[in-house]
């Protein structure tokens, strides 16, 4: 079991993740509530610990055992969802630019924010398994270890890997959370239109990237990024 923590602490060092404390943080400067926030944290959590449970005592071992090249769809199939996905970003990135300047969006009301936060962290802890090293730890724990070693696996993952996230909660709890929600309500008229920039360049070198790819597989037989498999 000492083995098994270790890992954990490991994987979740190695998958640490802002992405919660910026969604709490940016709760709580649209006006939502300080017990929603730890409502978030603990679904996040407790949710993702007892997924990463669910799938190592379910299935464990069969992931590392599975052939994930058999999975993949025909390289002509992908270079043709890889084109339509690149029209899309392309298309996405397009309208960005074309509209007008982008504006403050007004103050959320708490009833919704709180809704939208709490519906934020069910879709959190069942994105987890996109996080490969969550995925390693499902294997890893999934070698038959004791029950109570597997969900103190997961749960220290979680907790690592949400750090931020779980040091917000504990900030709350303290009433020591002014300072941040502050800096962050703050900051964001001003960031929003650089973010906004940002997200539109990312989309469009995105869209540019595929377009590319499956274009050279057009005319190659082979692919520019790199294969899976």
């Amino acid at each position: 079991m000492p083995e098994l923590l270790v890992t954990a602490v490991a994987l979740g060092v190695a998958g640490i993740d802002p992405a919660g404390l910026l969604l709490a943080l940016g709760a709580l400067a649209a006006g939502g509530r300080e017990r929603t926030v730890l409502i978030f944290t603990a679904i996040v959590v407790a949710g993702t610990a007892l997924l990463g449970t669910a799938l190592s005592l379910t299935l464990g071992q069969r992931l590392q055992d599975f052939d994930w090249a058999s999975a993949l769809p025909p390289d002509w199939l992908g270079a043709t969802i890889e084109a339509l996905l690149a029209v899309a970003l392309l298309g996405w990135a397009a309208l960005r630019i074309r509209r007008p300047e982008v504006r403050p969006p007004r103050p959320a009301k708490k009833g919704r924010t709180g809704t939208a936060l709490l519906g934020g962290g069910v879709l959190f802890a069942l994105s987890a398994p996109l996080d490969p090293t969550f995925v390693g730890l499902v294997v890893i724990a999934g070698r038959g270890e004791p029950v109570p070693a597997v969900v103190a696996a997961h749960a220290t993952w979680i907790v690592v890997s949400q750090l931020p996230l779980v040091a917000l909660a504990v900030a709350i709890t303290l009433r020591r959370h002014d300072r941040a929600v502050t800096w962050l309500r703050d900051l964001m008229p001003r960031a929003r239109p650089f973010l906004a920039h940002l997200g539109t360049a990312a989309l469009a070198v995105a869209g540019a990237v595929m377009a590319l790819d499956a274009a050279w597989w057009i005319v190659t037989g082979s692919f520019l990024l790199p294969d899976p498999t």
